[in-house]
C-alpha cells in the first residue's frame, strides 16, 4: 500500500519532468523604435466636461529596421495600440477606464474597447478616435506601442512587430490632464 501512495504521489512529478524539450518560441518579432506616431489633436491641459480628446496616428507601410526595410501591408491589414486611461479617485490612486461605443467617437478607423485599430488608407495605416470626456476629474492616458493586429495563427510561420512610440511634440508616452 505505502508503495502504491508513494507512486500516486511522484505521479504528477513524473509527468512534468516529460515536457517537450522544444518550448522555444517560434515565429518571427520585429521590434522598430519610430517616435511621434501618435498626436493627440487638441492637446491642454485642461477640458470642459463633453469635450473630445481626438487621437490621430499614421504609420507609412515601409519601415526601416537594422538589417532590412519592411512592407508592413505583407505582414498585417491592420494595426493597433492599446489606450490605458486611468481617472484619479479619493478611494485608490488610480481608477482604469474601459472605452466603449459610447464613451468614444470614430472618425476613421475602429475600436475594440480600449484598442485602437489603424486602417489602410493609401500607403499608410491610419485612424482617428476621439475619447469623450463625460466626467470631471483629473486623467492620465498612456499609449505604450503599435503593433500587428493578427493574431497568432497556429503555426511558426508568422511575422509580428512592435513599434515603440510616443505622442507627438511630448516625448513621452503618457499625457496627464484635468476636466472641469
Amino acid at each position: 500500500m505505502r508503495k502504491l501512495i508513494l507512486l500516486l504521489a511522484t505521479f504528477p512529478f513524473l509527468l512534468a519532468t516529460q515536457c517537450d524539450p522544444d518550448d522555444s518560441p517560434c515565429g518571427r518579432f520585429i521590434e522598430i523604435h519610430k517616435d511621434d506616431l501618435i498626436t493627440i489633436e487638441n492637446r491642454q491641459a485642461e477640458y470642459s466636461l463633453n469635450d473630445v480628446l481626438w487621437l490621430t496616428a499614421s504609420v507609412d507601410r515601409n519601415q526601416e529596421t537594422s538589417d532590412s526595410n519592411i512592407d508592413l501591408f505583407e505582414l498585417d491589414h491592420k494595426l493597433y495600440y492599446d489606450v490605458v486611461l486611468k481617472k484619479e479617485s479619493a478611494y485608490i490612486e488610480y481608477n482604469y477606464l474601459n472605452l466603449s461605443t459610447r464613451t468614444t467617437v470614430i472618425a476613421q478607423g475602429e475600436s475594440e474597447r480600449n484598442f485602437f485599430i489603424l486602417i489602410r488608407d493609401g500607403n499608410s495605416f491610419k485612424n482617428r478616435i476621439g475619447i469623450r470626456l463625460l466626467e470631471s476629474g483629473n486623467y492620465t492616458l498612456t499609449i505604450n506601442n503599435i503593433r500587428s493586429y493578427k493574431s497568432y495563427n497556429g503555426n511558426c510561420n508568422f511575422t509580428t512587430f512592435s513599434i515603440l512610440t510616443d505622442f507627438n511634440e511630448m516625448d513621452s508616452n503618457s499625457f496627464s490632464f484635468v476636466v472641469n
